[in-house]
């Protein structure tokens, strides 16, 4: 943190901004020390093999740090792939079939917002909000970004207990 602080000082120095008398503004130096954060972080993330679901919604973590996104169990398993799907409890070896209740698919992200028969009134609902003013299927970063309060009813209406 001081090492942090010191470069950031003498960067200040150098462009004879945000110096009063000798004191760096306060509010500056935690802008540009969230904004540091969020580049490592974002690096990190592009590197990551890891959250292929997550990544697939959200793609930059600045942009996800300003969503103002008021989350619950049932969006939060959708956007991580996590919690009561079948794909996922398969690959723990939790249950011996990965295979969705409809028999049409392995039940994972993709086949329970695209494809699952026995979520077709949910997403009708789902897919008349999105081709207002997307084609559907769209992508999921779409789904977050523009509409998000459509897809938070098609995730609370998923009956997760009834489909393991």
């Amino acid at each position: 943190m001081l090492l942090l602080f010191s470069k950031f000082y003498a960067k200040c120095y150098q462009s004879k901004i945000l110096l009063k008398g000798n004191t760096v503004f306060k509010s500056v130096f935690k802008s540009e020390l969230e904004r540091n954060s969020v580049k490592k972080w974002q690096k990190i993330w592009n590197q990551t093999t890891k959250g292929s679901i997550t990544k697939a919604f959200f793609s930059r973590v600045e942009e996800r740090l300003s969503m103002k996104l008021y989350t619950n169990q049932a969006l939060t398993t959708i956007l991580m792939g996590h919690g009561n799907i079948k794909a996922y409890l398969y690959r723990f070896n939790i249950i011996d079939s990965p295979t969705c209740p409809c028999s049409k698919d392995d039940q994972h992200i993709d086949h329970l917002i695209c494809e699952c028969e026995l979520l077709k009134p949910q997403r009708d609902m789902l897919r008349f909000s999105v081709s207002k003013k997307d084609n559907w299927p769209t992508s999921k970063y779409k789904l977050i970004s523009n509409h998000f309060k459509a897809l938070k009813i098609f995730t609370n209406q998923i009956p997760y207990d009834s489909l393991g």
